[in-house]
């Protein structure tokens, strides 16, 4: 009977042992039936997609023919950072834009210049990231140009515009442009 017995006293030990070690690694609370559970939803947060960035260009490029600079200004952020491109008669001028001031100054220049704009062809291609947030719009468009000095341009450009969620709203936070002037007789 001892030889039993201080075989049940060593795996009583083992197994108390065992159920203090795994206290610590478990951790138990007390069921309370009155509380109500609570239930873990998805939030709604905005997306950029394809079919609002289309909407956003569609509206671009309505201000862009009515030359509505407020329009235009309005889907800029403060601090969108532009770098405009253009090759002509073998030069290339680069310009760079910072903030909405220069990107006003440098829009209100160019319809002041251009008496008149014929848009011959343009493909836009979008791309979204997966988490919504940014997306990248390649718009390749072919212009006719009249000056106010009556001289002739065809121009051909592709853009980059990348849209970012700021503040839940679609804005434009980079351009580059890369435009090529020719004179038509």
């Amino acid at each position: 009977m001892k030889k039993h017995h201080l075989i049940n006293l060593f795996l009583s030990g083992l197994i108390t042992t065992q159920i203090v070690t795994i206290s610590h690694v478990v951790k138990a609370a007390p069921i309370n039936f009155n509380q109500q559970e609570k239930i873990l939803t998805a939030q709604n947060t905005p997306q950029l997609t394809s079919e609002k960035i289309t909407e956003i260009m569609a509206s671009i490029e309505n201000a862009e023919k009515s030359e509505n600079l407020s329009q235009l200004l309005d889907f800029l952020t403060p601090y969108t950072f532009s770098t405009i491109s253009t090759e002509s008669d073998n030069t290339t001028i680069i310009t760079t834009l910072e903030g909405k001031d220069e990107h006003e100054y440098y829009l209100s220049n160019s319809f002041k210049r251009v008496k008149e704009r014929e848009y011959l062809n343009s493909y836009s291609s979008i791309k979204v990231t997966e988490d919504g947030q940014m997306a990248l719009v390649t718009r390749i468009r072919a212009t006719n140009i009249t000056t106010e000095e009556g001289q002739n341009y065809l121009s051909l450009s592709t853009d980059k515009i990348r849209f970012a969620l700021i503040d839940n709203q679609p804005k434009i936070v980079n351009i580059e442009v890369k435009g090529w002037l020719e004179q038509r007789p």
